[in-house]
């Protein structure tokens, strides 16, 4: 091992992943998972990671964060952390650390997960060549991410956008009255994100409830997508195809507003824990069903990333690229 290794991290809200990179087919290892409310600060849970591991001076940092990155600095929404890139180069003593927000790594490790890191849905397996392409990525957790990648001239260049907040238009009549009940409870407008996350699956439960007359029993995401697999309850089963239909909707969009032709990665834990269902329910049909372009959208290739830490996956790759 290097004795001055790079390392890497993936920093959300609840847990922080910490790695090293590495020149392995994995591109990183030693990986350890550490929970934020355990430490004061982050340099505290890099401090505990560093000595678990005999580590006294690292290369670089790079770190992929939850969280609005402002002049090399990020506070995270959902957790008492701040970082600041220049306190960490003081602290460490190196010259290089960065930040990366948690979509433009996951950005990043596209063009490194192979076939076992991907369960195809929908479309023609091709994997990304050694060529230029574009391609788009989506993933609905405690909210809707959405990033995509370039490949131009050997160089990989990440989109980060703010794309789960762009307003959801629905296209059917059912959609078009879950809409209308939404924009009595927000009182403003509709983001694709108030379908597409954890409290999303709840807003379309609770729609459906109002637009059936039936009493909402104030369930939450797990438990709708529990019965809704088990086919427990008929709305929660509504709501789970209703969520992947919508998915599907969006994640075409991504490839029509892109020109992702080279193809569509789902992340997010949601889909990760249910890939069976997504396989299985209106996706594609949502993908495909663009009028005029369904014909293109039939062979534009969809894929899950089922790599269970795509964040330091990305981390890696992107500190690697800056330090050689």
């Amino acid at each position: 091992m290097n004795n001055n290794p790079i390392l890497i991290a993936d920093i959300g809200g609840t847990n922080a992943r910490f790695a090293l990179a590495d020149d392995s087919a994995h591109q990183f290892s030693q990986a350890q998972t550490l929970e934020a409310a355990e430490f004061e600060n982050l340099t505290d849970a890099i401090d505990t990671y560093l000595h678990s591991h005999n580590i006294t001076q690292l290369q670089a940092i790079s770190l992929a964060v939850a969280g609005p990155i402002r002049n090399e600095k990020v506070v995270f929404p959902n957790s008492h952390w701040e970082v600041d890139c220049a306190d960490l180069r003081n602290l460490y003593k190196l010259e290089h650390a960065y930040l990366l927000n948690d979509w433009e790594a996951i950005s990043y490790s596209l063009s490194s997960l192979g076939q076992n890191d991907l369960i195809n849905i929908g479309g023609e397996w091709n994997p990304l060549a050694n060529a230029d392409y574009t391609v788009g990525a989506l993933g609905p957790g405690s909210g809707l991410g959405m990033s995509g990648l370039l490949r131009r001239d050997g160089k990989l260049i990440p989109l980060v956008t703010e794309g789960g907040h762009a307003g959801f238009s629905p296209e059917n009549q059912l959609q078009g009255e879950i809409l209308s009940y939404l924009h009595q409870k927000f009182d403003d407008r509709i983001s694709r994100e108030r379908l597409l996350s954890g409290p999303g699956i709840v807003n379309i439960h609770e729609a459906l409830c109002e637009i059936h007359s039936t009493e909402n029993p104030g369930l939450t995401a797990a438990d709708i997508a529990v019965a809704g697999i088990n086919k427990k309850d008929a709305i929660c089963q509504e709501t789970f195809d209703l969520f992947f239909e919508v998915l599907g909707q969006v994640a075409g969009d991504i490839a029509l507003a892109l020109g992702a032709d080279e193809g569509v990665f789902i992340g997010g834990g949601i889909c990760q824990r249910y890939p069976d269902q997504l396989a299985d329910s209106k996706f594609r049909k949502g993908f495909e069903n663009k009028g005029r372009h369904s014909g293109l959208m039939k062979e534009i290739p969809t894929w899950l990333i089922t790599h269970k830490n795509p964040g330091l996956l990305g981390a890696s790759v992107y500190a690697k690229s800056l330090t050689g």
